[in-house]
């Protein structure tokens, strides 16, 4: 049997990752219109294809598509920052059970997991907030990963990205956000006693402090500055 050639990325798809990358970012800000235009000849693509990366971006909760005005960068709603933390409780808890219960972490993983946390404490000692979500995000894939389980870590990877979205939104506005690297510690050394009950909810009560403090903020951001409906 003739093994299906892999197709390379369309223009389309390339135009999403650049946008996307801008986004998660923080270059292109949140309720940002995103002309089609400027885009067209900033990235040297045609219309059409902007608007088709845009579609895209939309698919991932990243652009928000409003009719007869354009496209916007996303803005997270109290509602959905919500729903977002609810689900990565339910879903990131499960996966370090499902690894756990394999064992799959090994000492190498767990080496890779301390030089993050190391990281975070050197980014917020910095006050680098940008350097710190990536490490937090790259730890919260660390510790899901060795799950091996595939759709649940396709979902994860979505969800996160809306959190990466949100965390650059409060921050972009607020310089009140607060770091949570003890938690994360608590998550690494509940993983290390080898108790899935422990790290699980080691990892829903740190979601869930994060859920009521993000959504707290996106709140305030939204009463100091308006939302998407007055734009």
């Amino acid at each position: 049997m003739i093994d299906e050639l892999e197709r390379p990325p369309t223009l389309a798809a390339a135009a999403a990752d650049a946008l996307r990358d801008a986004i998660l970012r923080g270059d292109l800000r949140p309720g940002q219109p995103l002309r089609e235009g400027e885009l067209s000849a900033s990235l040297n693509v045609s219309r059409g294809t902007v608007r088709e990366a845009q579609r895209l971006l939309q698919d991932e909760g990243l652009v928000e598509v409003v009719p007869h005005r354009g496209a916007f960068v996303a803005e997270l709603s109290p509602r959905t920052v919500r729903e977002m933390y609810t689900l990565r409780a339910l879903l990131e808890a499960y996966a370090v059970r499902l690894a756990m219960e394999k064992d799959a972490y090994s000492e190498e993983d767990f080496e890779t997991m301390e030089t993050l946390l190391r990281r975070m404490g050197e980014f917020e000692e910095k006050g680098d907030i940008f350097a710190y979500i990536e490490a937090d995000l790259e730890f919260h894939h660390e510790i899901c990963k060795w799950s091996d389980h595939g759709l649940l870590l396709d979902v994860l990877k979505s969800v996160q990205s809306l959190s990466r979205l949100c965390m650059i939104n409060v921050k972009l506005y607020r310089t009140d956000l607060e770091p949570d690297g003890v938690q994360h510690r608590h998550i690494y050394d509940a993983i290390r006693t080898g108790d899935p009950e422990q790290a699980e909810d080691a990892v829903r009560e740190h979601l869930g402090f994060s859920r009521i403090a993000l959504v707290a903020k996106v709140e305030e951001v939204q009463d100091e500055h308006g939302d998407s409906e007055n734009r």
